[in-house]
């Protein structure tokens, strides 16, 4: 255990650049709440000096030089004062959640970050400020040992905007529990966000001014890749936002600007090359990309048609499926539906190089050969709605677990009993258990019993 002190220094803690803070519905990471990027790096430079084994607050001190370091900021002597103002408008930041507490009712918390910011007057050399973290954070930040978020702050020493920031920390900790996409609602967003419905009350607005900007500035800026965005729709409006996900290569320590610069646009270019299915989100060079490809089969198909093949398979299959197409109409061959027909070529394995049709194929062959493409893309379109369905009941399903701990009990006990009970692990806990996919099946079974109306809507 870590000895107790009325001030901690970044001496008695050594050079820790790992921040930690609990994750979850009922978490920091996505608890409602605005800080600027001056006060994020406050507040994280704070949390670097908490240690695991703390089971209390003390007063922290925190030098300005760290800071500059931590988060490769100019030297200048404005630092001091940007620092502290940031620090004192901390004192009146609050964070709400939204939790089931023991009673069984859902209430509404706020809950404040700091208590406390002192500056010695009498330092002419304005080095350091000390800060307290509130009590009422302990248990979000002290003696985390399940469910929490732990990533290295200087991850984020380059990034330009508060939604970038929040983005990272709900992405990075999805990334931690190994997933590579995860969905999230718009309106979820925008609480999370704490944007109301005065603040870019558009979706498009939103769209392009937080969630694509938000993606572009993590994209060339931390350890986080976004390859896209997958918009759901319920009667023509987005409802829900689908991220996918994958961590990239950035340098471990902090460089200088164009260094950095250098390497991000080195990865980006062998990105690219490597696996060409990646899309950079607003990216200008696969804007004209989509542009061009557009213009081949404009009376065809839209243009966000065809950011979305790009999003799902890569430029080479793209090119041979417009390719292949716009061969097959000018050699005459009648195709009534030529957007969906380019979308079966998309969806299927194609050679790169076509030779010419053969007039002697037998036209029924050739049917034949049309119709089993059909049925393969039927039959992966109806995995993938399968697929998705059952991870938005499962994500469904653990949130109602979360929100009713009472129902632990009545759940433990249904998925023990039946033909499903020999994969229940008593070493596990309930979580780990509802992990196992075989276990899937009586978990939504329970879960739908307890409330008839969980599920509703989802399919």
């Amino acid at each position: 255990m870590t000895k107790d002190t009325k001030v901690r220094k970044r001496s008695d803690i050594g050079e820790r650049t790992i921040a930690r803070m609990k994750a979850g519905r009922n978490g920091i990471v996505e608890a409602t709440y605005r800080m600027d990027v001056v006060e994020f790096r406050v507040f994280f430079t704070m949390l670097t000096m908490i240690s695991p084994d703390d089971v209390t607050f003390c007063e922290y001190e925190l030098r300005i030089a760290d800071i500059i370091r931590l988060f490769s900021l100019n030297r200048d002597g404005r630092s001091y004062e940007t620092i502290k103002e940031a620090a004192e408008r901390l004192v009146n930041k609050t964070m709400v959640i939204y939790h089931t507490k023991e009673d069984g009712n859902r209430y509404r918390t706020v809950i404040p970050f700091l208590t406390s910011v002192s500056s010695q007057i009498s330092d002419t050399k304005m080095e350091s400020i000390r800060v307290t973290f509130h009590p009422e954070l302990k248990p979000f930040l002290l003696q985390l040992r399940t469910e929490y978020l732990e990533f290295d702050v200087r991850n984020l020493a380059r990034v330009q905007s508060q939604y970038s920031i929040r983005l990272y920390m709900m992405l990075r900790h999805q990334m931690n529990l190994k997933k590579t996409s995860v969905r999230y609602t718009v309106e979820r967003l925008r609480e999370v966000f704490e944007i109301g419905d005065k603040d870019y009350p558009l979706y498009g607005n939103f769209k392009q001014k937080v969630l694509v900007r938000a993606c572009t500035d993590l994209n060339t800026t931390t350890n986080i890749r976004i390859s896209q965005m997958e918009e759901e729709r319920s009667n023509r409006k987005v409802i829900a936002i689908v991220f996918y996900m994958s961590p990239q290569e950035l340098p471990a320590t902090l460089l200088d600007d164009s260094t950095v610069a250098n390497n991000i646009t080195s990865a980006a270019s062998q990105t690219r090359k490597k696996d060409k299915t990646i899309i950079d989100v607003d990216d200008p060079e696969t804007e004209q990309l989509i542009d061009q490809l557009h213009k081949l089969i404009a009376q065809h198909v839209g243009r966000d048609v065809v950011r979305t093949w790009l999003h799902q398979s890569s430029e080479e299959q793209v090119r041979t499926a417009i390719e292949y197409t716009i061969k097959q109409l000018k050699q005459g061959v009648v195709i009534k539906n030529v957007g969906g027909y380019m979308q079966k070529m998309v969806n299927t394995s194609l050679p790169l190089v076509f030779d010419s049709p053969d007039p002697s194929i037998d036209k029924l062959k050739r049917k034949n050969e049309e119709r089993k493409i059909a049925t393969q893309d039927q039959k992966t379109l109806d995995d993938a709605r399968l697929e998705a369905l059952t991870e938005k009941k499962y994500q469904t399903a653990i949130n109602a677990l979360l929100d009713h701990p009472e129902w632990h009990s009545a759940v433990i006990q249904h998925m023990q009993a039946g033909l499903f009970g020999k994969f229940y692990k008593e070493n596990l806990s309930l979580f780990e258990n509802i992990k196992n996919p075989a276990m899937y099946g009586p978990f939504f079974q329970i879960i739908e019993r307890l409330n008839p109306e969980v599920f509703a809507g989802l399919e």
